[in-house]
């Protein structure tokens, strides 16, 4: 296959995600903190917010961590999207579904057995009670889990699940057998013709994300933008997730190769306690007189397993908290300073951290405190970590992400008056700049971990986004360069986007040109009139 070529397409064989309201009809309401949408209001994308809304018994929550919770209750909510589905399934459908890969239920004695499978196998047969405990009487919910037959076959189906499922709950007969890889050649794509519902057009297209030599496995990514972080944070995803332990080639390697968790040297830039001086945490490459020699982790959990060694001097430096000399102990936290930074930011990203604990309630104070949080933690792993740290660059971009939503409604906001559309303006101008920026340094970023995947699969939005405010200031400098930023991802879009996007990137593109069609014809006009 060639970068871009098809491999295949398919429809799932079952989508277990049904609308909020449905699915809540499967439940005693008491078990949600929202009221339930009255059945004439439209149904919102507010599939995210069930989640949030439901309350398992606390029996079976005592003690978890928030990320167990969460797991629990889409399990749940899973159970009673398929429990809907059952009565129109048929045994074809059903034979395929129980053919996918799932850990075995008989765990006696053990037999290759993983510790991952096991809490697979304990988070279903939660689920399952925890249906049996709050499914409303008379559903098809209620019918299921109060048959032993109907029980077991659930608690199979939530381990295919929890192994197969995609974005939005799609499993599929074909696409669900991909292995994962942390350096996938092949990224699965909605297809033009999606209409995203659970008809004959939800339709997924395997393509090659890049040249493939024949008799090479088809690997595809299981961590969507963890793709691009460090070892210990995508195996803890896809443990916590997929319930196994990655061993592609990238994450096998044995030498200093994870080149998603470099760190500025502590021999080549010695720290003033923990934090970086200021010229080596931003490294700003060119624009400044210091080069900054970046030192890359071996792959391992621990900060005891990931030694560092240094592009520039060379050295490698091992933590070890029995160290007696005070200099390589010294040289050595900032391993240690990492790993820490790294659990704290994922918590973060994950919403495990409760800096915010009411989540679902985005009014503008909260959005004040969760923007507050964000800019601590992305000057925490800046600090520590450096500017080429996948910390560093996922805060950078959560922060991006927020003052983009934030650039449309400002420009619709303006034209009032005039001295503080000025202001606004200066205030706009430089948080474009400051977000074009965080974006270039994300994009050398993916490029610098060598990858198969092209980054603009990772920065596609932001780059879309960041071109559409651009075009939105009207005038043509700022056009032409939004038409800059599209041209990174105008070759990724052509093979990868649908119809639509592909329309909506090549009008970002050639917005500028308007000013010069506008121009010719005002000359036109004149020379009319000089004529008439």
């Amino acid at each position: 296959y060639k970068k871009g070529d098809t491999i295949l397409s398919e429809s799932p064989l079952i989508i277990l995600k049904h609308p909020s309201n449905e699915v809540r009809s499967q439940f005693d309401n008491s078990c949600f903190t929202a009221k339930k949408k009255s059945s004439n209001d439209k149904d919102e994308k507010d599939d995210g917010n069930i989640i949030n809304d439901l309350a398992l018994p606390t029996s079976f929550t005592n003690d978890l961590p928030s990320q167990q919770i969460k797991k629990l209750k889409a399990l749940t909510l899973a159970a009673a999207s398929y429990a809907m589905h059952l009565p129109n399934l048929t045994d074809e459908t059903k034979e395929k579904l129980f053919q996918l890969y799932h850990p075995s239920t008989n765990t006696q004695g053990d037999d290759g057995v993983t510790d991952d499978e096991k809490c697979a196998l304990k988070m279903s047969n939660q689920a399952v009670k925890i249906c049996q405990q709050i499914a409303a009487p008379k559903t098809s919910l209620n019918r299921l889990v109060q048959d032993t037959k109907g029980a077991d076959e659930l608690v199979n189906l939530l381990l295919i699940y929890s192994c197969n499922a995609f974005e939005g709950g799609r499993v599929y007969h074909r696409l669900s057998r991909a292995n994962h890889s942390c350096d996938p050649n092949a990224i699965v794509c909605e297809s033009s013709s999606s209409s995203g519902g659970d008809g004959d057009n939800d339709v997924s297209i395997l393509k090659a994300a890049c040249d493939i030599a024949e008799g090479e496995e088809i690997t595809i990514s299981y961590l969507g933008s963890y793709l691009y972080a460090g070892f210990p944070t995508r195996q803890r995803v896809l443990r916590d997730s997929k319930y196994f332990i990655c061993q592609c080639d990238r994450c096998s390697s044995t030498s200093h190769s994870d080149l998603a968790s470099c760190l500025p040297c502590p021999i080549c830039h010695p720290r003033t306690g923990r934090y970086l001086d200021e010229d080596v945490m931003f490294d700003d490459g060119d624009e400044g007189d210091l080069t900054v020699s970046y030192a890359a982790p071996k792959n391992g959990m621990t900060a005891e397993e990931r030694s560092i060694q240094c592009e520039g001097c060379k050295k490698v430096i091992v933590f070890d908290p029995n160290e007696q000399s005070m200099r390589k102990k010294k040289e050595a936290a900032c391993v240690n300073y990492m790993a820490k930074a790294e659990e704290k930011v994922y918590d973060r990203l994950e919403g495990n951290d409760n800096v915010n604990s009411n989540a679902s309630n985005k009014d503008d104070k909260n959005l004040d405190v969760e923007r507050e949080a964000n800019e601590q933690f992305y000057e925490m792993a800046t600090s520590i970590c450096g500017a080429k740290h996948w910390t560093t660059n996922f805060m950078n971009l959560s922060l991006i992400e927020e003052s983009l939503a934030n650039f449309h409604s400002t420009l619709m906001s303006m034209g009032q008056n005039a001295t503080e559309d000025a202001e606004t303006m200066e205030d706009l101008l430089t948080g474009i700049a400051e977000a074009a920026d965080g974006i270039d340094r994300a994009f050398k970023y993916a490029i610098g971990l060598k990858l198969k995947t092209d980054p603009a699969q990772w920065l596609f939005d932001y780059i879309v986004g960041l071109a559409r405010t651009l075009v939105g200031l009207g005038d043509e400098k700022s056009q032409k360069y939004a038409a800059e930023w599209i041209s990174k991802v105008e070759e990724y879009a052509e093979s990868f986007e649908s119809d639509g996007m592909q329309k909506v990137v090549s009008s970002l593109k050639n917005a500028w040109k308007r000013h010069s069609i506008e121009a010719d014809g005002e000359e036109s006009d004149k020379k009319r009139q000089k004529v008439a």
